[in-house]
């Protein structure tokens, strides 16, 4: 009986003991409200139920109380793309880019006076040009324009093509070796036969020649000009094309040339 007794007797202390701890901090109590001291004391002893059951009980009265603190995420978190006029406000207003505008032609509206700085010397010739005759003018002023030379360079080049194959491109020789518009010698150092043949290299040379041989030609009359590139027989010839020539030059350059 004493063993017994005090087997019992013992038994009975332990639970009193954690039951007073329990009623002091009641942590369980703060976290699960359904748990009481007497369920507490239950699981202590083996009670059935016990605090299991009590937890079961206190998430229930938890999830009523706050319901906030139990989230479940039953989908995928969907943020809004921002709507097209907070985005416009926010992206900076594009800056317009000037337009690039082309630069002055230094050879628009060219005038007669231009084109016959030191004036006209004898009697002039005139001619109905041809198509032909007028793309072979062309190629001449373009080549001028493209050298940046003044215009006068073109006419006085002009006038001695009309006066060397009348404005034509000569692929067949005349004068012993002379080819093209301005009767140019391969033997002479011009260059080929192919080259000389070729407006646009012809009309390069020509004017190169003019830059070299008379290179003050803004202040000669025109077949002095033509005649240190050219060193011809007849000098005095080139003067009778210049009327002409200025006038198909002034007619390519303003746009008015057929």
């Amino acid at each position: 009986m004493g063993a017994h007794s005090k087997s019992r007797h013992g038994a009975a202390h332990k639970p009193s003991r954690i039951l007073t701890q329990a009623v002091e901090a009641q942590p369980w109590s703060r976290r699960y409200p359904a748990i009481t001291i007497a369920a507490l004391a239950g699981t202590m002893v083996g009670a059935p139920g016990g605090v299991a059951a009590a937890m079961v009980a206190g998430i229930g009265g938890a999830a009523a109380v706050a319901p906030q603190t139990a989230v479940v995420a039953t989908s995928p978190l969907i943020v809004a793309p921002p709507s097209p006029s907070a985005s416009a406000s926010a992206s900076p207003t594009p800056t317009a880019k000037p337009t690039p505008t082309a630069p002055p032609n230094p050879y628009a509206h060219t005038t007669l006076a231009q084109l016959e700085p030191t004036g006209l010397y004898g009697a002039q010739s005139y001619s109905t040009a041809m198509a032909s005759q007028w793309s072979n003018a062309k190629i001449i002023v373009k080549v001028a324009e493209e050298r940046k030379m003044p215009l006068y360079a073109a006419v006085i080049a002009v006038a001695t093509a009309t006066q060397e194959s009348q404005l034509t491109n000569l692929t067949v020789a005349t004068n012993a070796d002379s080819l093209g518009l301005f009767q140019q010698r391969p033997s002479a150092g011009w260059g080929t036969a192919a080259q000389l043949t070729n407006p646009y290299y012809a009309s390069n040379a020509f004017l190169a020649a003019l830059d070299v041989y008379a290179p003050h030609y803004m202040t000669l009359s025109l077949w002095e000009a033509a005649q240190a590139v050219q060193r011809s027989g007849f000098p005095t010839a080139y003067a009778q094309w210049q009327s002409q020539a200025a006038h198909m030059v002034m007619a390519i350059v303003n746009g008015t040339a057929p």
